[in-house]
């Protein structure tokens, strides 16, 4: 499978997290994958949807928690039941344990990371991830 076909998403209603993401993504993968972004679970899902319609497997969701409208464990557990091979990060500074739980239950959720992260260990994270 081409480079091109590969992608992360990056979910944040903060545009300067997506942009700090993004950047530290396509700074350490140098072209591997495509990283897109999304800022509520809405549009991730869509996004994911426009992805599939080119033939580009969304390998890994790295989604905040508390977002307007859909909560980022509600959008994962979406994620794995529409599309179960996409592996799942959770990034937040503000989730509540019984969300991390459901995620962690009831999604493909591998990691729960605190904001602000340490890129080391986030990227550490998204490797093991894709991995998997």
């Amino acid at each position: 499978m081409s480079k091109k076909n590969r992608a992360i998403l990056c979910v944040d209603d903060d545009p300067m997290i997506l942009m700090s993401l993004k950047l530290q993504l396509t700074q350490s993968f140098d072209g591997q994958f495509v990283i897109e972004t999304a800022e509520s679970g809405e549009e991730a899902l869509e996004l994911i949807e426009f992805l599939v319609d080119r033939d580009i497997d969304t390998l890994l969701i790295i989604s905040d928690w508390l977002m307007p409208k859909m909560k980022g464990d509600e959008l994962l557990v979406h994620v794995k039941n529409k599309f179960p091979k996409v592996a799942q990060i959770m990034l937040s500074g503000q989730a509540e344990n019984e969300a991390v739980e459901n995620a962690f239950k009831n999604s493909n959720l591998k990691y729960f990371i605190s904001k602000p992260w340490n890129k080391t260990d986030l990227l550490k994270k998204v490797n093991e991830a894709l991995q998997n």
